[in-house]
């Protein structure tokens, strides 16, 4: 089946936007990319004061999550970092050349109290406002709809810069796009893509088996991906299922304990991408991929993620890394058998198992998700390998996959609309 040239370009673009590296979990980036931001405007640069107003989902992942370099969590020390060390035309990898001396600074500005937190009221899933004030001036710098998305640069009185603000609820072109295509489509431009013009998707594997090693060579979080590699109450712990499970958990070690490695992010997480990519270079190496099954299981699988995704709000109280995984037993299915039907059942199977499982925040946790979803995503396409896949007349399972798959949006979407509120809750009175 030939795609359109339209759709084709639309598809790549789709992944050079979805799928960016990032130093640092997602949402505690985005307050440092606004605190880099303001101290750009900032001449005197002696800091008074920084405010700091997130949406209800950013405070709940930023809560725990180590900021990479400092040791910390929260933030506070995100927007303090971002505002001695960060760099504000670096996007997601705002802080990523954070050095230790930069670390006394950052450590005296939050002890200052001179760093707050709020929540805004606001309606968005992602709104980021920071401003800060030197001895001089004060900076606005106001970020919605996605992560290094700013819609309003204001000095004193003075706006700097603004364009429109995305409306609570809006889409970005990408996933708009994503919204009016089929499953289908995303297998069929995997298969037939043109190598050249999807190679740069290899960079994921690149990134993310970067920080696999980091997880499994040092102390991180948890510890899950070394503890499970090396298990004492298994003896088979070189096996294909468990390399899945422990690689995808110690790189999710690392990126949330605070490696100051870059992560390749799907839908702007870098848990989701490292669910999306980290199968896939297991499997690979299985069954002796080349080069160019590689670069098509890794298109077909984050592109899936990013398909799933388009149908899910950019944050909310489900946990994504359930559906980046789905992307990765898609990409896995593709390795091991390059059957479309299986692919489909593996997704089915997958929806009919684990799609509860809640983001209660970022934090070492996030380990345990990710070996969860992975867990989920080896045995659903061992079923559909099989031969066996969940009827359409179980739960959230349809007969058609596209069908299945706009149901659990509808589920992230409407049906956990009032989890979130709830699981702050919880957080906060501890």
């Amino acid at each position: 089946m030939c795609l359109q040239e339209e759709t084709r370009t639309n598809f790549i673009q789709a992944l050079k936007n979805g799928v960016v590296p990032a130093t640092g979990c997602t949402e505690p980036i985005a307050v440092a990319f606004g605190a880099a931001n303001c101290l750009a405007y900032l001449e005197n640069k002696d800091i008074q004061k920084i405010e700091i107003s997130v949406s209800l989902s950013v405070m709940k992942n930023a809560m725990a999550v180590i900021v990479p370099g400092t040791g910390k969590p929260g933030l506070l020390i995100a927007a303090a970092t971002g505002a001695i060390a960060g760099d504000p035309t670096a996007g997601l990898n705002v802080i990523a050349n954070l050095t230790d001396d930069d670390l006394p600074k950052i450590n005296k500005l939050v002890e200052s109290g001179k760093v707050s937190a709020k929540i805004a009221p606001v309606e968005d899933k992602l709104y980021v406002e920071v401003i800060a004030t030197d001895k001089e001036d004060t900076v606005k710098v106001c970020i919605a709809g996605g992560h290094t998305n700013i819609f309003l640069i204001q000095k004193n009185d003075q706006v700097i810069f603004s364009k429109n603000r995305p409306a609570a609820y809006s889409v970005s072109e990408s996933q708009e796009f994503l919204q009016t295509v089929k499953f289908k489509d995303v297998w069929n431009f995997a298969q037939t893509e043109p190598l050249e013009n999807i190679f740069f998707i290899k960079d994921s594997a690149n990134l993310n088996m970067a920080l696999v090693d980091d997880g499994l060579t040092h102390s991180y979080g948890l510890n899950l991906g070394k503890s499970l590699k090396n298990s004492p109450l298994d003896s088979a712990t070189d096996d294909f299922s468990n390399k899945l499970i422990s690689y995808s958990s110690a790189a999710s070690d690392a990126r949330m304990g605070g490696s100051q490695l870059p992560a390749m992010t799907n839908s702007g997480s870098g848990n989701q991408g490292i669910a999306a990519t980290v199968p896939i270079c297991v499997t690979a190496k299985y069954v002796d991929a080349s080069e160019e099954q590689l670069i098509r299981a890794l298109t077909v699988s984050h592109l899936t993620a990013l398909y799933i995704h388009a149908f899910l709000p950019v944050l909310s109280a489900y946990c994504a890394v359930d559906s980046a995984a789905m992307g990765a037993g898609v990409g896995c299915v593709y390795l091991l058998k390059n059957d479309y039907e299986m692919a489909t059942a593996s997704i089915k199977n997958m929806v009919g198992d684990v799609s509860g499982m809640v983001c209660d925040g970022a934090g070492c946790s996030c380990a345990m998700k990710v070996a969860s979803s992975v867990s989920s995503m080896y045995r659903s396409m061992n079923l559909a390998i099989q031969g066996i896949v969940i009827p359409g007349s179980n739960g959230l399972v349809s007969d058609e996959v596209d069908t299945t798959i706009r149901g659990l949006g509808v589920l992230a979407t409407d049906g956990l609309k009032e989890t979130n509120p709830v699981i702050l809750d919880i957080m906060m009175s501890k």
